[in-house]
């Protein structure tokens, strides 16, 4: 596209894009307009990309983390006394919102429905060390089962809440291509490995985060 065409298209954009948000890219590419426009549609294809593995990572940690709660605190985990006994207000919080969600659609409060409709945090959230005492000192590797030995709660705990931070900037449309995102992705693999060495090889292949940061303008 030629100078003049390309300045007439950004002009015609950033009332839709904000200056401020322009601005970032803007910034990023030294003022030059096509270049940022050609970063602002590579960051948004990467995170595209990423969806994939974090999806993986999300459903996989939900059922790990559920199987251990269910062994723990028996199948309606939710409503058994001794598990929201322990459970913090934010989870508390998360647990309504769920069952609120469930219920306008019409359908029973049965753990399929439960599961998939509580979010991401809930889970990572599980993850915190508050609940190593009623739940990670018995049922971590239940839960966990495809672990190395070395890694523990800990870790997993942090590698999730790095996936969900992820997460949560590309689903609000943030900037990502700041950040290492070679090392993002590797982090995300290395949970999904964690989770089912079966699904990250299954998935890796179908993955165009590698062919994308390639391309980055």
């Amino acid at each position: 596209m030629d100078g003049e065409r390309q300045e007439r298209l950004f002009d015609k954009l950033q009332p839709s894009l904000s200056n401020d948000r322009l601005g970032t890219y803007l910034a990023a590419t030294g003022f030059d307009r096509d270049r940022a426009l050609r970063l602002y549609i590579w960051n948004a294809q990467i995170g595209e990309a990423f969806h994939l593995p974090v999806q993986g990572v999300e459903v996989g940690l939900r059922n790990c983390v559920n199987a251990a709660l269910t062994r723990g605190f028996g199948p309606s985990w939710w409503s058994e006394a001794s598990f929201r006994d322990i459970i913090s207000r934010e989870r508390e919080n998360d647990l309504t919102t769920a069952f609120r969600r469930v219920q306008n659609r019409n359908r029973p409060l049965i753990v399929g429905q439960v599961v998939a409709n509580l979010s991401f945090g809930f889970w990572v959230g599980m993850l915190r060390g508050r609940y190593t005492p009623a739940l990670w000192s018995s049922h971590f590797r239940l839960g966990f089962p495809n672990l190395p030995t070395d890694v523990k709660r800990e870790r997993v705990a942090s590698s999730a809440k790095r996936t969900a931070d992820l997460r949560n900037r590309i689903w609000h449309h943030e900037p990502i291509f700041r950040m290492n995102l070679s090392d993002e992705y590797r982090s995300v693999l290395e949970i999904l490995t964690w989770i089912s060495p079966a699904k990250a090889t299954w998935l890796r292949p179908h993955c165009r985060v590698p062919t994308l940061l390639r391309q980055k303008p």
